[in-house]
């Protein structure tokens, strides 16, 4: 009987303390391992999510530019005014370019609304687009004054290049020069715009990377450098202005007989 009980009192002996050791070990190792998984899956998604934002509200800025860009220079039918395509005097070069966009509607209250939404009495809608304190690209109604009318968030540059007919005499339709908005003033071109090139630079929110990345970035004519944690991408596209383009090229005939000598 007293074998049977040291027996049994042998098999009930616990862990020795370097056992316990080992296991705490492994367990820390194996603890380590799920965390450091869970935390480069999540890096992995967050990236992910803010690439996805920014290409949406990339595409989102170029459609509804491009939309407001080709439609510049309109006119209703019901209407006898006409305007420019580009209001020079509301945009400008910088840092971060603006640009006013100019078209006529019909006044019956509907069509003939800004950006902001507001109704413009006179027919002649003129939205201007440009990038607040907050990087955000901001549309404003300037015939009403409205408030700036945010579209997409995290711009870290808005450029915008104009396509110049620089033919005065015997004009052929296309775009000779790419320029600044100071310099198609400056040149006395403002009546030649064909189309308009923009670029805009959206970065994320927030630095998201595991470490710095040095980039380099051409936004139209302005160059930029960074080397931080922070995702970036850019968007760029050229819009044809169809009704500037008519305005320049006004008779066809007498266009088509200068390029031909006569």
């Amino acid at each position: 009987m007293r074998r049977i009980n040291q027996s049994f009192a042998k098999k009930q002996q616990g862990f020795s303390l370097v056992e316990l050791m080992i296991a705490g070990v492994l367990g820390l190792l194996l603890l380590g391992g799920v965390i450091q998984l869970f935390l480069g899956s999540n890096q992995n998604y967050t990236m992910q999510d803010e690439l996805a934002a920014m290409q949406e509200d990339g595409r989102f800025a170029l459609m509804f530019l491009g939309d407001q860009i080709e439609m510049a220079g309109w006119t209703d039918p019901s209407s006898t005014q006409v305007v420019s395509a580009v209001d020079f005097l509301n945009s400008s070069d910088g840092a971060n370019d603006s640009v006013a966009l100019s078209y006529v509607r019909a006044i019956n209250g509907t069509d003939n609304r800004d950006c902001n939404g507001d109704v413009v009495g006179s027919g002649i809608v003129t939205n201007q687009f440009s990038v607040n304190a907050n990087n955000e690209l901001v549309c404003t109604g300037i015939t009403t004054g409205g408030d700036p009318q945010p579209l997409i968030s995290g711009v870290e540059s808005f450029q915008v290049l104009y396509g110049v007919e620089t033919e005065r005499v015997c004009p052929d339709g296309a775009v000779d020069r790419y320029m600044t908005r100071d310099e198609v003033n400056a040149a006395g071109l403002t009546g030649q715009i064909l189309s308009v090139r923009i670029g805009l630079l959206l970065a994320s929110d927030g630095e998201i990377l595991q470490q710095d990345l040095a980039e380099n970035f051409q936004v139209l004519d302005q160059p930029l450098d960074y080397n931080d944690k922070t995702l970036r991408r850019l968007f760029m596209e050229t819009v044809f202005m169809p009704n500037s383009a008519f305005n320049v090229l006004v008779n066809s005939d007498a266009a088509v007989k200068c390029m031909s000598g006569f």
